[in-house]
């Protein structure tokens, strides 16, 4: 199954789908973090989806050499992504995302893997993570990640409630080749 998987830089025209996999595969970590259906259902409307959409294909467009999205295709449908980040003095994962028909077959760390290789082995390479996405936390901690003990509340994700979602922090030391 995950022969005919192809990982290759994102381009601007795959933005639509790059949001769609992105609402689809958030959709389970939100419930778990307490958000009713109702608020998921609000949060990934297709309005939100397009105007998402358009941000992306305009940064796709202004991408420098600092950052990095690549996706994982399989056919013409896009079940995978991952958005790095050089910084001046790190390394910085924004998210990994592999549609849930398609997790746990190792699409998630071959994209990291393409990423990573475009990082800085110089730098510590940092991420934040849900810390209720103990699926996600898991999948970092095999990769090599480790906890930095920094959480803090996200309210840009606050459900009706008012209730924010926990960030956890984490890094994975420089490792000079």
């Amino acid at each position: 199954m995950i022969n005919n998987i192809s990982i290759v830089k994102a381009t601007p025209s795959d933005a639509t789908e790059i949001q769609r996999l992105t609402a689809e595969s958030s959709r389970g970590m939100y419930k778990l973090c307490g958000w009713t259906d109702i608020e998921i259902q609000n949060h990934f409307n297709p309005e939100r989806i397009k105007d998402g959409a358009k941000k992306l294909e305009s940064a796709i467009l202004s991408f420098t050499g600092s950052s990095i999205l690549f996706i994982a295709r399989k056919e013409n449908r896009i079940i995978g992504c991952c958005f790095a980040e050089k910084l001046e003095d790190k390394n910085r994962i924004e998210a990994v995302y592999v549609d849930p028909e398609y997790q746990g077959i190792g699409i998630g760390k071959r994209l990291y893997d393409k990423a990573f290789d475009e990082l800085d082995y110089n730098k510590d390479t940092y991420l934040e993570v849900f810390s209720l996405n103990f699926k996600a936390i898991n999948f970092y901690k095999d990769i090599g990640f480790i906890e930095t003990g920094k959480k803090f509340f996200e309210t840009n994700y606050s459900n009706s409630k008012g209730q924010a979602l926990e960030i956890t922090e984490m890094v994975l030391k420089s490792n000079p080749r």
